[in-house]
């Protein structure tokens, strides 16, 4: 039994010519498609960076003012640690100076955080996606000190106007000896956050809070 193939209208050679027309135009589509969603992650990529970069050098600035707030703040506490002893001013001393009225400025990572959970980062070479993850890992347990100073320069505050007798000025000590604890924490991990900040290429920027900086009598 023989089977007979269909001959087509217009021969083999027409129809493979045919068929060559249409792979050549799938893969000209294929390869459009390919870059059009690579020049749209390209402008994803970009934003993501933009956004983190700008929070790191956010970061970074209130990071600066942290440590000079805590390299003062820790003079203070020598201060009022000589009072409490009954070897300074018989009157209360001004308060420990920190950046702002009130507390240290806070860390920040929502940038980060919705970076992670998209697929942007995914395209960042790998060594940049670990210089990242290091910085913002370390600001993160910075922000743990910060939180526990500000805890304890508030517990001061309180304790100083009423230190009054031998055992309220011991109170005071006690909670001055954390204060200190914590700022030497901070301290002490500057030139760790100065070294992940760098190796990223972020420079500070006090834009979003330069206008509403309170120095408190300290350098910045």
């Amino acid at each position: 039994m023989h089977v007979h193939l269909p001959k087509p209208l217009h021969g083999w050679r027409a129809l493979a010519g045919e068929v060559g027309i249409i792979v050549v135009g799938v893969l000209t589509a294929l390869a459009f498609e390919q870059l059009v969603d690579n020049w749209q992650w390209h402008n994803k990529v970009e934003i993501v960076r933009k956004s983190v970069m700008g929070e790191l050098a956010n970061d970074r600035a209130r990071w600066e003012v942290d440590i000079a707030s805590s390299r003062c703040a820790e003079q203070d506490i020598d201060r009022l640690d000589r009072w409490s002893q009954g070897k300074g001013d018989a009157a209360a001393p001004s308060p420990i100076r920190v950046s702002r009225t009130h507390n240290w400025f806070w860390m920040h990572w929502a940038n980060w955080n919705l970076a992670t959970g998209s697929q942007a980062l995914d395209h960042f070479p790998i060594k940049e996606q670990l210089a990242l993850a290091a910085l913002y890992d370390g600001i993160q347990h910075r922000q743990i000190d910060i939180e526990k100073a500000s805890d304890l320069l508030g517990r001061v505050r309180t304790l100083v106007p009423l230190a009054d007798g031998p055992h309220d000025r011991r109170e005071l000590r006690a909670a001055l000896g954390n204060l200190r604890w914590e700022l030497d924490a901070l301290i002490n991990n500057d030139s760790y956050m100065k070294r992940h900040f760098d190796a990223v290429g972020v420079k500070p920027d006090r834009s979003d809070f330069e206008a509403d900086f309170n120095s408190a009598d300290c350098h910045y």
